[in-house]
């Protein structure tokens, strides 16, 4: 069973004040100059998967400007035939509309899963050569999508982090209580070794798909390796006693900076090709090539593990593609999952039944035959 967007109305999002659009199951290809609403109608999308931006966590960003508020309804179907009315707003005062199929949602995390999705931007270029962070962010997404307890166990670990940080800087002003902070190390602990556990899971089906993935686009020699790298150096032992003993050492030095040192908030992700660190070895062509695989790998992961093909949503890739590479990504999306595509120029592909084509600008966004 796969989920399929429909069509979408927006109000007031970005630079898009209004439209109303209906969308088909296969290729749906959005043109238009830079910097006219391309990316922000894929972010409109994308919202009912990620449950917030994947460009910024403040809401009024989204909010056109000399208005007051942002409202979107989506309808979407599945492949049996299972139809959902999705809608989110928000106004400038803070106050949230989150609902599915009418119904009151728990705001717009409660958005997260019903629609799987998998997005590429220029910006994932970082998940090869960023920081951490973004790395991190695409395992955590993932397990998300594919394991339902995931994104509660992570968000468990980010609260409890968030109160030793802060005991950290107590007990540095002479304020904290040694039996709270003991306490609290017990259960960063516990709930980090959940969230390793998870992602180490994740990870080594990612790592396998995505080397299918690179020989699949490349057709070459080269091999694609992805490893999971502790920043507590967990690699052997029990991973809640080293996380324990490095607590207790680390703890003169955390209070001195402020902050907890080190856990799976810190962790990364190596990514090589044959022996070499592709962030460090890695040229700008090859990590942005890697990053499209990585996130190719990931649709096929969330699409086997969960029965659901995801919508995929492509934010400018194929003009950097060479022809014989572009070919064999839109061969891989071709009949699998539902595609949003953006591009300054159109994109060729083979008369295909159901291709709908859109030209935007300024924010207007009309439908081209």
């Amino acid at each position: 069973m796969g989920m399929r967007i429909n069509r979408v109305e927006i109000t007031n999002f970005r630079n898009i004040s209004e439209a109303s659009l209906e969308f088909s199951p296969g290729f749906n290809f959005i043109t238009g100059l830079n910097a006219q609403g391309k990316t922000n109608l894929l972010e409109a999308l994308y919202i009912f998967s990620l449950g917030r931006s994947f460009r910024t966590r403040k809401r009024e960003e989204l909010i056109s400007l000399g208005e007051d508020f942002f409202f979107i309804r989506m309808a979407v179907e599945s492949d049996k035939g299972v139809e959902y009315i999705l809608e989110v707003g928000a106004e400038r005062s803070g106050r949230t509309r989150v609902k599915i199929n009418g119904e009151i949602a728990g705001g717009f995390s409660g958005l997260i899963g019903i629609i799987p999705g998998v997005i590429f931007t220029p910006r994932d270029i970082g998940m090869a050569s960023g920081p951490p962070g973004d790395r991190r962010s695409f395992i955590d997404y993932t397990a998300a999508q594919i394991a339902g307890d995931f994104f509660g166990i992570l968000k468990g670990y980010r609260q409890v982090l968030k109160q030793r940080n802060a005991q950290i800087k107590e007990i540095a002003v002479g304020r904290g209580r040694v039996e709270v902070m003991r306490a609290l190390d017990s259960m960063l602990v516990e709930r980090g070794e959940e969230v390793v556990r998870g992602r180490r899971r994740v990870l080594k089906i990612i790592r396998d798909r995505a080397a299918e993935m690179f020989r699949y686009v490349f057709k070459g020699d080269d091999y694609l390796e992805m490893k999971y790298t502790s920043s507590i150096n967990a690699e052997g032992g029990k991973y809640s006693d080293i996380f324990s003993d490095y607590l207790l050492k680390m703890r003169d030095e955390e209070i001195r900076r402020g902050y907890t040192i080190a856990g799976p908030h810190r962790d990364d992700i190596v990514i090589s090709i044959g022996e070499l660190n592709l962030r460090k070895y890695g040229s700008q062509g090859r990590k942005r090539l890697v990053a499209i695989v990585m996130k190719m790998a990931q649709a096929s992961v969330i699409y086997e593990k969960r029965g659901e093909r995801p919508v995929i949503m492509l934010d400018d890739i194929f003009s950097e593609l060479d022809r014989e590479v572009s070919g064999n990504v839109r061969e891989f999306l071709s009949e699998r999952y539902q595609n949003f595509i953006t591009s300054p120029e159109p994109v060729r592909v083979e008369n295909r039944e159901g291709t709908r084509r859109f030209f935007i600008d300024g924010g207007k966004i009309e439908v081209q035959i």
